[in-house]
């Protein structure tokens, strides 16, 4: 047979090698392009992806655009159409623009919308999908129900002397850092890389709370916790090449056994966190941690308090975690709060030091606070202040840290007809994808969307905002479950910061602002703000 073969292709011409290549070459583009009419075929306004296999998002996965550029790019491109279609290489996605609608897909229907869709292999990396963000159907059910008391307002009370413990820490370590450069004679303000900082102070606060570690990342900048937290959240070339694999062909990623997360990081977690639990189970420790609940939601001990009965969510689960579930969600919660806190911080700053009437007004709110309680914020004082929360809440508003949220329809749906879209029939396995960054900068719903300003978000001007227009930490039941503690460690953060320093530009950021390429929320040049103290 063999020998047929090798006949028949030592007798083909120059003319049977060009119509092979040429049937090949049209059997490959039929092959990348065959999915492109999708929307068409469903009704849904659509941009056609201009080349085979790769649809309209290849520049960010690959790092050749920044991501918030690109969502926003595509939101624009579906102007006047509440539902818009684009195609993630070859899968279709469907881009809810519609407040109206995103309150369908988040709320009013979310059974259908319930689930993420997959980005590992449960076999190869456990801890990751066995989290609460990865989580599907009843499983997740039970696990954000069994989670949910331990972050209800008195849990995150309680932890607040740890999270203060750690932000006053940080600004101690400036302090010093400027008295040694005077030491040095070296005058003017201090630079600081505002990312590094602010990723190592949340680096602390997550030991200490979600892992019960004692870290100090800024005396000890090589400290193992650190480091490993830095390998397990940093997203290299390889790492995004093998999530963009889980996007494209999961059952292919999962057949070869790709790892999401870094096997060695994964592993000093999970010892960690056995070795804690053992630790305070044969001594009888207790600490008012995060792990500590989880240990309690373990053993069923975990309830909501009589006086939270205004608490959104009911807690009736017979659900038990096991060692491996607390680390599951302990890393979780080291991935919320160790990159989107830093991030928030990050641009919290950057747009204090350009506004300083904002940052001025900020600072006389929380010298007041500060003369009120003897320089001792209380959780009851910080929660207090409007215009800090004003603040935080317009820059989550401008720089989001998650730039868009997916869900997949886990039932066929008919989205209902709106003033800027027919009925749309989203059928089982089918993405939907909420673009939080472009929503945020849409000027039929902000106001001069590009200006920053707090005044917003006052008790004068908030009840404006369109419902479902602003969502920095998602939308209905998978809302984040942590929303509190990272507001109450960014308030704290702030706090700290501009109680005992003045924010200014730095020349080494640049200024209009430019997102990095790729999918993380950075600026070229990083994040520099010069700190000088102040003499209050």
């Amino acid at each position: 047979m063999l020998e047929g073969v090798y006949a028949a292709l030592s007798r083909a011409t120059a003319a049977d090698w060009l119509l092979l290549a040429s049937g090949l070459l049209l059997g490959l583009y039929l092959l990348g392009t065959w999915r492109y009419d999708f929307f068409k075929r469903r009704g849904v306004a659509s941009t056609i992806p201009k080349a085979p296999f790769l649809g309209n998002t290849l520049k960010a996965f690959l790092g050749l655009s920044p991501f918030p550029d690109l969502v926003q790019d595509l939101y624009r491109q579906g102007k006047g159409h509440g539902v818009f279609g684009f195609f993630e290489f070859r899968r279709p996605i469907f881009m809810i623009r519609d407040p109206d609608l995103i309150k369908v897909v988040t709320v009013k229907d979310f059974d259908h919308f319930m689930n993420h869709r997959s980005v590992a292999s449960e076999k190869a990396d456990p801890i990751f999908t066995q989290n609460l963000f990865n989580l599907k159907d009843q499983r997740w059910k039970d696990m954000r129900t069994t989670l949910s008391p331990a972050f209800t307002t008195s849990k995150i009370k309680a932890m607040f002397p740890l999270i203060s413990a750690c932000t006053a820490q940080t600004a101690k370590h400036l302090h010093e850092e400027q008295e040694a450069l005077i030491k040095r004679g070296k005058k003017g303000p201090l630079e600081v890389d505002m990312k590094d900082l602010f990723t190592r102070l949340a680096n602390d606060v997550i030991a200490t709370v979600a892992f019960g570690v004692g870290c100090d990342s800024q005396k000890d900048p090589k400290n193992e916790f650190y480091f490993m937290g830095k390998e397990m959240t940093t997203f290299t070339f390889l790492r995004t090449i093998i999530f963009v694999a889980y996007l494209v062909m999961p059952k292919v990623a999962e057949a070869l056994g790709l790892r999401v997360l870094s096997e060695r990081a994964t592993n000093y977690f999970d010892t960690l966190v056995h070795s804690t639990i053992k630790e305070r189970q044969q001594k009888g420790i207790f600490r008012p941690d995060m792990l500590q609940l989880l240990m309690q939601a373990r053993e069923g001990q975990l309830k909501a308090e009589a006086n939270e009965e205004h608490e959104t969510e009911k807690f009736d689960s017979k659900f038990k975690l096991s060692n491996n579930d607390i680390t599951a969600q302990a890393v979780i919660f080291f991935f919320a709060g160790f990159e989107t806190v830093s991030t928030a911080l990050c641009f919290t700053a950057y747009a204090l030091s350009r506004h300083p009437d904002a940052q001025l007004r900020l600072q006389k709110e929380v010298d007041a606070m500060m003369k009120e309680t003897g320089g001792k914020p209380t959780y009851e004082a910080i929660q207090g202040m409007k215009y800090l929360d004003a603040v935080i809440n317009e820059a989550l508003r401008m720089y989001p840290p998650v730039v868009a949220v997916d869900r997949m329809c886990r039932e066929d749906f008919v989205l209902p007809p709106s003033d800027t879209s027919p009925s749309v029939h989203i059928r089982n396995g089918d993405i939907t994808w909420v673009p939080i960054y472009a929503l945020h900068h849409d000027p039929e719903l902000w106001e001069e969307p590009d200006k920053f300003d707090p005044e917003r978000f006052s008790d004068e001007n908030k009840h404006r905002i369109k419902p479902f227009s602003y969502a920095p930490f998602g939308l209905g039941p998978r809302l984040c479950i942590g929303q509190r503690f990272a507001l109450l460690e960014v308030k704290l953060a702030l706090v700290n910061l501009v109680a005992n320093f003045d924010i200014r530009p730095s020349p080494k950021t640049k200024h209009p602002l430019q997102f990095e390429k790729g999918f993380n929320m950075m600026i070229r040049g990083g994040f520099w703000n010069q700190l000088i103290p102040r003499n209050v």
